[in-house]
């Protein structure tokens, strides 16, 4: 139907004639916004490109390009005779630690959701381990001994950090939501103070605390690790710890308490109901926030470098100090090995929370700790 006019009247507008124009609207203002979002990604995204471009320099400095490519800068960060065996073992390792659950499902009709949800991230960990060890990775793979060290003590502090993040994030998450009280209004507010503080802030004060209050594991090494990196654990599990807390808790707030409360009424001990119920509820978002919490931890910059020692330099801190003099290409190769890393960590948490049956605006508020 069309606009209907009777002569001495005033047109009449039918419901069908508006429902088109508002669809146009509608379908015009998605076109707008899908070509502004292009924009956008392109406009953060092309500086990372530039990165993978200049790591391909053929020139001597990372920021000068020279008009040609090359892939020495890369030989010069990896011994290719070493680095291809050991990626080919984790990859290896991983694999078989992501297909292990499903074909015992299959095969044996045993399921576990926590299992099937943790057993690949723990290979994966398992598997650098494995490779770390055997071949003594960290210091054959790379050609520069200062870099590899550096690269090996980010991956160092960001697995502990992230240990300790979980811990703590994962019990004061299940508190806020499950244990409500007097004290949550407070608690919530000290850790959103926690995300707003300025880095710098929370740099200075934990390395005076570390240096004036700390125990003896802040200022001398234990069990062959570095004092620097019990305080990068601490340091950088500060703000994934909230990070995590704010997962756990908006995964539990949308659960109802219903299986925990019969779990009770059946007689379980709190121990066992939080280990058979809860814990399997919550470990989707566990996961998330672990590797969440591992990608923050890893390009950590300002408290790495104010609470780190000379024996724990991390990779950002490494970089820092070479930008003071002609910054070489190597160095570009080795960001975007951790730029691949990140996104992999992140594809990773998204791959977890669809396995768990979230949809795509379940995983963003998830993510995003709403």
């Amino acid at each position: 139907m069309t606009a209907a006019t009777i002569p001495g009247t005033i047109p009449v507008t039918t419901p069908s004639a508006t429902g088109g124009r508002n669809r146009k609207k509608r379908d015009g203002l998605r076109i707008v916004l899908a070509v502004w979002c292009v924009i956008v990604l392109i406009f953060l995204f092309v500086p990372i490109g530039l990165v993978v471009l200049h790591s391909f320099n053929r020139g001597g400095s990372f920021s000068i390009w020279s008009g040609h490519t090359s892939t020495k800068w890369w030989g010069t960060l990896f011994k290719a005779s070493e680095a291809w065996p050991a990626l080919i073992e984790i990859i290896i390792i991983t694999g078989i630690g992501t297909v292990l659950p499903p074909i015992i499902r299959k095969v044996t009709g045993w399921h576990r959701r926590i299992f099937e949800l943790w057993f690949p991230p723990i290979a994966f960990l398992v598997a650098l381990v494995i490779v770390a060890t055997s071949t003594d990775m960290y210091r054959n793979v790379f050609r520069d001994k200062n870099l590899g060290d550096a690269l090996r003590n980010s991956f160092l502090a960001a697995i502990g950090a992230t240990l300790v993040a979980v811990a703590l994030g994962g019990l004061s998450g299940v508190a806020l939501a499950r244990r409500p009280g007097f004290w949550t209004k407070p608690f919530i507010l000290t850790v959103f103070l926690i995300l707003v503080t300025p880095e710098i802030m929370d740099a200075i004060a934990l390395a005076g605390w570390m240096q004036r209050f700390g125990f003896g594991v802040f200022n001398s090494s234990h069990g062959g690790i570095d004092a620097g990196i019990f305080r990068l654990w601490v340091g950088e599990s500060l703000y994934a710890s909230a990070v995590v807390t704010l997962i756990v808790r908006a995964r539990l707030a949308g659960i109802d308490e219903t299986l925990e409360e019969a779990a009770s009424d059946l007689g379980a001990p709190p121990g066992r109901a939080f280990r058979q119920i809860t814990l399997p509820l919550i470990s989707s978002a566990l996961v998330a926030g672990g590797l969440l919490s591992f990608t923050i931890c890893l390009d950590n910059t300002i408290i790495a470098e104010q609470v780190a020692t000379a024996g724990s330099s991390t990779f950002p801190t490494y970089v820092i100090s070479q930008l003071r003099s002609t910054v070489k290409p190597f160095v570009g190769a080795a960001a975007v090995v951790l730029f691949i890393v990140t996104i992999g960590a992140l594809a990773f948490v998204a791959t977890v929370l669809k396995r768990s049956g979230d949809s795509s605006s379940q995983i963003a508020a998830t993510l995003g700790g709403g």
